[in-house]
């Protein structure tokens, strides 16, 4: 052993010294050598290392296939193709077809639950209560947490990937009463300022989400260490924006701004019968985007239905817009991945399609009003002979085949229905305000009258299409007024045009009676572009009466379209203000009468009129094609033509001129002239429309143009002869004491400019 130790210990020096003579010789003479060799080690080293990760890769798949085979063992995913953008209608179509079969195949194939994510947090005894629904619950993995840490920082809501952008979106709960200050915190603390709610807090009777932002009255609301106010309130027919500012007690940073958007259109049940409205909700939405923003929440009650839908609408959009074409069915199983049950029933999944059919056909097609001149004159261009962007845009619009003017037929869902008078013993009741609004109207028997529903901007059902009356159908026409409860008829025809009655004469100075019906004229005012006559409508057996206004429009006789979109629109607008339809809750959902010719083209005209002029006032937007769109859907042969589809742009640019470059609306109304003498307004209109016509009406055409019973001083008095003589016999028997007779003409005299009161009726020759 001492031997040993001591050679080694002789040894040590020497080995030092020759491994150090031996290694400064390698490096300068086999330098190339050593860096090969050095390489050719670190390209081994990153093979095998690569070798490895590829290893845990298939591992890990294999693991998640495994998972997904345990979820569903009866069901797997179909193998659905994204949906390219030209054959989106013909996909929806083989998939409606059969009665939605592959429709549902494809939903029920999407796992409603992914199980292999945990739901740990959402079970624990604290939080349950936090939990609206006890079987909708945020998985683990992608949960909002909130700072505090702990057992409090718990909300259910889950962070969704968009399209592209991850945590894009939050999917929430509709907040508890007990959950709003931690909603509240959520909003601070990821910088929301956008929150899109699409659930009314209380729908069926049953509470959906708590309220938690400040009314009007209260301005400001504290929920734990957050203080809300409300600087103000947008109401629209289909949701509210109510603009909010949040503020954290226990810091001293600045407020947040933010936007919150109600959407109030989804039914009780099912989903909105237009997809129209939830792409309208998503252009406000995105309105209010900005850089800096953090994640859009978005909640309904559950936070998966409704919630699942939008989400799905706006990622789709964007993958149509970037790539052309839309995995719906895969996304729908991403969304499900990050939240159980978002997209909940079949009909949202298949809302989601429609909307996109809606989205690539039809486009973005609403105009700002402070950009509507300088676009309606972009659309106006034309490029030689081929048609002009607005030609192109009616004709994307139009489906309906052309008909015969008179055979407008009012679809079964919208009709308007005649309950027929029976003596139920009751006796007279003329307060009863719910006779005519019973809920079980579709089983009692009804009478056939033509004329149909048209949705109002603000309510459904706010506006009726109807043919003007018949000889045979004027109780008919007067029993749905009263009926219905109208406050407003607007006539658009002459009782007779061109020879051919339009309408029968269904007023009268004297008090007129229709089967069990009577009308009388109150009142009459008369302006240069119409007449406004009050009228007392009574049923005779029931002695229940109802006062209608009708407003009469003298410029439209003998044309296709009124030569001045002005005169239309001063109408209307003044239909709207001294109506109570402008401001009024009540009076908006109260049905406005709109007759013509046929219920459909002029009255179509009017009623889209109409409709854009809340829809200007409201939101300073205005949809034409939308607009004309909707009434075609909801009676034939409205806004069938060319010309009658221009002319609503006309008349929007007359209701709002431009003025330095801003859009400012007009204040003068018609009603600040007013003519007395009805006859002297009826015979002036025809005149005008007769010189606006001249150049393309034979001489003849020009001579019937006239309104209806007003006569000319040039002895025209045989046209009419049969629909009036014996009306103009009966009156001049009543007022005659005060009548001048120095020709054929057989006229009513006014009254004298002082009266307030008292009838002014033209009596037709």
């Amino acid at each position: 052993n001492k031997r040993f130790h001591r050679d080694v210990k002789d040894s040590l020096p020497v080995i030092k010294f020759l491994s150090y003579e031996k290694f400064i010789c390698c490096i300068s003479d086999n330098s190339g050598a050593v860096l090969g060799f050095l390489g050719f080690l670190i390209v081994v080293t990153s093979i095998a290392l690569m070798f490895v990760l590829y290893k845990i890769y298939l591992l890990k798949r294999d693991k998640d296939d495994r998972e997904m085979d345990d979820l569903l063992p009866q069901t797997t995913l179909l193998p659905v193709e994204p949906i390219a953008a030209d054959a989106l209608v013909e996909a929806y179509r083989k998939k409606i077809a059969d009665e939605g079969r592959l429709f549902m195949e494809e939903f029920q194939s999407i796992p409603r639950i992914f199980s292999n994510y945990t739901v740990k947090e959402a079970k624990k005894a604290d939080n349950q209560p936090k939990n609206r629904y006890v079987d909708i619950l945020p998985y683990d993995y992608n949960r909002v947490q909130l700072s505090n840490g702990g057992r409090h920082d718990y909300i259910n809501a889950s962070f969704i990937e968009g399209y592209k952008e991850s945590n894009k979106y939050i999917a929430a709960q509709g907040p508890k009463e007990e959950t709003v200050g931690d909603f509240w915190r959520m909003i601070w603390e990821q910088q929301s300022s956008i929150i899109v709610m699409v659930t009314r807090c209380e729908e069926g009777n049953k509470t959906k989400c708590a309220q938690y932002w400040p009314s009007l009255d209260r301005e400001t609301e504290i929920f734990d260490d957050y203080v809300v106010k409300i600087k103000g309130e947008e109401n629209c027919p289909d949701y509210i924006i109510r603009r909010l500012s949040l503020m954290n007690r226990k810091e001293k940073s600045a407020e947040q701004d933010v936007t919150h958007i109600q959407f109030t259109s989804w039914p009780d049940h099912g989903v909105p019968g237009e997809p129209g409205l939830l792409l309208k909700l998503r252009r406000r939405v995105n309105s209010f985007k900005n850089f800096f923003s953090g994640p859009i929440v978005i909640h309904c009650s559950a936070g998966v239905g409704r919630t699942g839908t939008y989400i799905g609408i706006d990622a789709m959009i964007e993958s149509l817009e970037a790539e052309g074409r839309m995995d719906i069915y895969g996304y729908v199983v991403k969304l499900r991945r990050q939240r159980c049950l978002m997209v909940q029933v079949e009909a949202q999944y298949v809302l989601i399609h429609t909307a996109l059919i809606e989205y690539n056909q039809f486009g973005e097609t609403e105009i700002p009003l402070s950009d509507f001149h300088s676009t309606v004159n972009t659309l106006k261009q034309k490029d030689g002979s081929d048609p002009s962007l607005m030609e192109m845009e009616f004709q994307v619009a139009i489906y309906n085949k052309q008909q015969n003017t008179f055979s407008f037929i009012p679809d079964d869902f919208n009709r308007v229905p005649i309950r027929l008078e029976e003596d139920d013993g009751r006796g007279s009741d003329a307060d009863d305000e719910d006779e005519y609004s019973s809920d079980e109207e579709d089983e009692m028997p009804t009478k056939y009258i033509n004329a149909s529903f048209l949705d109002g901007y603000w309510c459904p059902r706010s506006l009726i299409a109807a043919q003007g009356p018949l000889s045979d159908t004027v109780e008919d026409f007067l029993q749905m007024l009263l009926q219905q409860r109208a406050r407003t008829v607007v006539m658009l025809s002459d009782c007779t045009e061109n020879g051919q009655e339009f309408c029968s004469q269904y007023w009268n100075d004297e008090k007129k009676e229709f089967g069990e019906m009577s009308v009388e004229v109150k009142e009459t005012e008369t302006f240069p572009t119409y007449i406004r006559r009050s009228l007392e409508i009574q049923h005779t057996k029931r002695k229940e009466s109802h006062t209608v206004q009708q407003y009469h429009f003298l410029k439209w006789a003998g044309n296709e379209l009124p030569a001045n979109p002005h005169d239309l629109i001063d109408m209307l607008k003044t239909i709207r203000q001294t109506g109570g339809y402008k401001n009024s809750r009540e009076n908006r959902g109260t049905p406005i009468v709109f007759h013509c010719n046929d219920g459909s083209s002029r009255s179509g005209v009017a009623c889209a009129l109409w409709n854009l002029l809340d829809s200007a006032d409201t939101e300073k937007l205005v949809d034409i094609f939308q607009v004309a769109k909707g009434l075609r859907k909801e009676r034939p042969g409205m806004i069938t033509s060319p010309e009658q589809y221009q002319f609503l742009y006309a008349a929007l640019e007359a209701a709002f001129p431009v003025q330095n470059g801003e859009v400012k609306k007009e204040t003068a109304s018609p009603d600040t002239v007013q003519i007395i003498n009805e006859e002297t307004a009826l015979i002036s209109a025809a005149t005008e429309d007769q010189e606006g016509a001249a150049s393309s009406q034979p001489a003849q055409q020009q001579a019937d143009a006239g309104v209806s019973g007003a006569s000319v001083a040039n002895g025209d008095t045989g046209a009419n002869k049969d629909t009036g003589a014996n009306k103009d016999t009966e009156a001049k028997k009543d007022t005659g004491a005060n009548e001048a007779s120095e020709s054929s003409e057989q006229t009513e005299k006014p009254p004298s400019e002082n009266a307030t009161n008292g009838p002014t009726v033209t009596v037709e020759v």
